[in-house]
């Protein structure tokens, strides 16, 4: 009887650990590898935000919705983990109406994305991962 019992506790280790890492690789791929924060020091409130692969003619949606992204915030950028594509462009449409695109950002890399102004024009830095 020691012996079945020895089994099933090792089974039941097995089984809960599997269990565990399933969870795990789950969580891992809820986030796309593209994600990243954005920083809003424009000194100017962001209406609009569109991002899409480099390759598509057409934005999509607006990501940001009914929100906008006032100076000095910042708001997280996350994708389906099924996206693919490495190369992404960015279009930023203040309250003012005006408007920036940033064309070929390697989101697979970059974790963060601060816009400011630089000589009187929109100016993107980022910082790619570790």
């Amino acid at each position: 009887m020691k012996k079945v019992m020895t089994k099933i506790g090792k089974l039941a280790g097995v089984l809960a650990l599997g269990a565990a890492m399933c969870l795990t690789t789950a969580t891992a791929l809820a986030d796309g590898d593209q994600d990243f924060t954005l920083h809003n020091e424009t000194k100017k409130t962001i209406k609009e935000v569109y991002i899409g692969p480099h390759s598509e003619d057409e934005w999509g949606d607006d990501v940001m919705g009914d929100d906008v992204l006032e100076n000095g915030e910042e708001v997280e950028m996350s994708f389906e983990a099924d996206e693919d594509a490495t190369s992404w462009d960015m279009k930023i449409v203040f309250a003012d109406g005006k408007s920036s695109v940033w064309t070929k950002l390697q989101l697979t890399k970059i974790t963060d994305i601060t816009l400011s102004y630089k000589n009187g024009k929109p100016w993107a830095t980022w910082k790619n991962g570790g």
